[in-house]
């Protein structure tokens, strides 16, 4: 398969039909060397699906031990491999050196920037990330109990990932395009969380930007006790695919012809490896 950065100019107009198997998981909190079985599913990836997605968290404690066993986890897939960074993985305190872990097993590793992979059926598939943040679901006001000075903080962090991730969905022109974050972009996969804890979860800010632009999916991890399927007010499919949802590696196949105009029409029933 041939990995891209597609300019929007230079982008072909998309065949009349157009198919690709996406792979996701997230929230593996990797502590040390593992086999490739505790993650069901990841054997044989390359025979089920075009590309694989790590929606962060990949490590526990962001330590550079624990990124190499990660990124040894996804050697031998034989699929491009792109990733977003969790809270857990921006623990590290060599940042750099973290992110060059995954770089140089050729896992990509978005952080407000979108790339585009060419399938080996000739489809474009653009993938738009941010590690996104907390600050919540409340359009007017902020829950109580929460220092006003950290509130600020977060709310700032909040409008900058989210204007990160707008970004980089501007930046994809091609056949299908998913919005990749860490954080909850919406309160339709918190499942069985506390409302308490929606502050922490995610951000409207991430779930306002995806619905400027209307991906094909988005994914995303974080609320371990949340649900695998929802849906974004805008009508983009979200699929919840932290590890203790999953159960696995979740794969979603996306079929787009030019007659279909609705983005919640699109997509083929799943499949679990």
């Amino acid at each position: 398969m041939e990995r891209l950065l597609v300019p929007r100019a230079q982008t072909a107009e998309p065949p009349r039909c157009v198919r690709a198997r996406i792979a996701a998981v997230g929230d593996l909190h990797i502590r040390g060397a593992h086999d490739r079985r505790v993650i069901p599913g990841l054997e044989h990836l390359g025979e089920r699906a075009d590309l694989l997605v790590l929606t962060g968290d990949l490590t526990d404690n962001g330590r550079l031990v624990e990124a190499e066993a990660a990124a040894d986890l996804f050697t031998a897939v034989r699929v491009p491999v792109i990733a977003v960074l969790g809270n857990h993985d921006h623990r590290s305190l060599r940042r750099a050196a973290f992110r060059r872990v995954f770089e140089r097993r050729d896992i990509d590793i978005l952080e407000g920037r979108a790339i585009t992979v060419r399938t080996a059926s000739g489809a474009l598939v653009g993938v738009a990330g941010t590690t996104g943040s907390g600050g919540g679901f409340w359009s007017t006001e902020w829950p109580d109990g929460i220092h006003t000075r950290s509130l600020e903080r977060l709310a700032i962090r909040a409008r900058r990932e989210g204007e990160a991730l707008e970004r980089a969905l501007a930046e994809l022109d091609a056949d299908i395009a998913i919005a990749v974050t860490h954080f909850a972009p919406t309160t339709a996969t918190l499942g069985r969380e506390p409302l308490a804890k929606y502050w922490m979860l995610g951000a409207s800010a991430l779930g306002q930007a995806i619905d400027r632009h209307h991906p094909d999916l988005v994914l995303h991890g974080h609320a371990h006790l949340g649900a695998l399927r929802g849906a974004m007010p805008g009508g983009s499919p979200v699929r919840n695919v932290a590890l203790p949802v999953a159960g696995g590696i979740y794969i979603e196949t996306i079929e787009i012809g030019l007659a279909v105009t609705e983005p919640s029409s699109r997509l083929e029933p799943a499949s679990w490896l």
